[in-house]
């Protein structure tokens, strides 16, 4: 097997190394290993009149059109694409050192080089964003033992780092990448792709500082001999389908129950590992502010029965139940909560009466001392002016850890005659609504006018 090597010198005899300007048709070989960095990196030294390169037939490359006596850099670099697909419509394989997109301006015939300009992408997708978008990291986790690749990055996982990652919330990428190992929360770092008739597969980057680049080459050489062994074991012919062997239908069967065996539990450890991302985030009720408490703070009220609304304004969350619609504004504080969740509020209900001629219920969440431990947070979590301003327009306030208290009860099994209770409370009292009160574990004070 002969495998080509560009941009990246590996000293193994049956590596040959050269650069996108120099090197002869990619089809010439079994496999290519791609630094896509050279793309650039070369291309740009084409644009310095100090760097003089030959082509494989020993023309000199020129940033300019091709004459009998010169190369064009740019018709150079753009045949690079018909020889990858040829390459890769006949079975080949593609090693590329994943890095982000970059376009190399200037090159005379070729404005778009980039580099990745040279390799085929499936179907809907390419190589940059969203799909494939720059990172920076060490950390690798492989994810498939069985992948030719998978000991090779395991080996060298001191010398690797990711510097791009593809983003597997991307519906192409989910299609057609299959990914060995991932990086930083989950990120897609090592990833097979089918191209044509061949496969391109991505690493995790070499840094460019010396490293025992002879055994990387071995040790690649061997991962790609796995890689080309497992596709003709593919590649069988039609007829040997039907050849008999003795225990095979049963092992083939065994196979089969023991993959739907894995799919199902797969399907139920994602199920539990949603369900319980969305019970943890209850917790941010009482640990969070600005965004993260308001989106909290919405995933309550709807598991309380409430109504979440769209706001027509854009500017908040809205609420309603049984034909009654709230405004809900929420913040939290190192310390109390001060008058600001109050201002909003009130700005929003002005502009609602003056654009539609009504006025909602207000409702203000405060999670002050949000670091402070819950049995820690014995004084006020708000400011006596909210406290005052709430009761005086009959705006229900309530901490984050109340309603994180409503939440525990509807989790718990709460009736819905008791979370329809929860509701009324909420949106019928204005002032401070306590946890016992809100609970019903306490009668309900008598409540006072407005008091100016």
């Amino acid at each position: 097997m002969r495998l080509l090597s560009i941009g990246l010198p590996l000293p193994h005899v049956d590596i040959d190394n050269y650069n996108p300007l120099t090197a002869p048709s990619y089809f010439d070989y079994d496999a290519l290993y791609v630094e896509p960095l050279a793309v650039t990196r070369f291309a740009a030294q084409v644009l310095d009149d100090n760097t003089a390169f030959e082509a494989f037939d020993n023309r000199p490359v020129v940033n300019a059109a091709s004459t009998a006596s010169a190369v064009s850099a740019g018709e150079l670099l753009k045949r690079r694409l018909d020889e990858t697909q040829r390459f890769l419509e006949a079975g080949g394989t593609v090693i590329v050192s994943a890095r982000p997109n970059a376009v190399q301006s200037g090159i005379v015939g070729f404005e778009g080089c980039d580099r990745y300009s040279w390799l085929p992408a499936p179907a809907g997708m390419a190589w940059g964003p969203p799909y494939l978008r720059a990172a920076e990291g060490k950390t690798i986790r492989i994810v498939a033992e069985d992948h030719p690749f998978a000991s090779y990055l395991r080996d060298f996982r001191r010398d690797l780092g990711y510097r791009a990652i593809f983003d597997d919330r991307q519906p192409p990428v989910r299609q057609h990448g299959r990914v060995f190992a991932r990086g930083g929360a989950g990120s897609p770092i090592g990833v097979e792709f089918d191209v044509l008739a061949g496969r391109v597969i991505f690493l995790p980057a070499f840094p460019e500082e010396t490293y025992n680049r002879a055994e990387m080459a071995e040790r690649l050489l061997d991962a790609v001999r796995q890689v080309m062994r497992d596709a003709r074991a593919i590649e069988q012919p039609s007829w040997a389908r039907d050849l008999f062997v003795p225990g095979l239908e049963d092992a083939e069967s065994e196979a089969k129950g023991a993959e739907q065996a894995s799919e199902e539990a797969q399907a139920r450890l994602d199920a539990a590992r949603e369900h319980g991302d969305v019970l943890t985030s209850y917790r941010r009720l009482v640990t969070d502010d600005g965004r993260t408490l308001t989106d909290a703070a919405r995933d309550a009220f709807a598991l309380l029965g409430f109504g979440v609304l769209d706001s027509k304004d854009g500017a908040g969350l809205v609420i309603e139940t049984e034909g009654i619609t709230a405004f809900v504004e929420c913040e939290g504080s190192r310390g109390e909560v001060v008058e600001w969740p109050y201002v909003r509020l009130q700005r929003r209900l002005e502009q609602r009466l003056l654009t539609e001629g009504d006025s909602p219920r207000g409702i203000v969440i405060a999670n002050g001392y949000r670091y402070d431990p819950l049995d820690a947070r014995t004084r006020p979590q708000f400011t006596e002016a909210v406290r005052l301003a709430c009761e005086n327009y009959r705006y229900a306030l309530l901490t984050g850890e109340t309603l994180f208290a409503l939440v525990k009860g509807a989790l718990a099994g709460a009736s819905e005659g008791t979370l329809a209770g929860f509701r009324r409370k909420i949106m019928s009292r204005g002032g401070h609504i306590e946890s016992d009160s809100a609970l019903g574990l306490t009668e309900e004070p008598a409540e006072s006018g407005p008091i100016f």
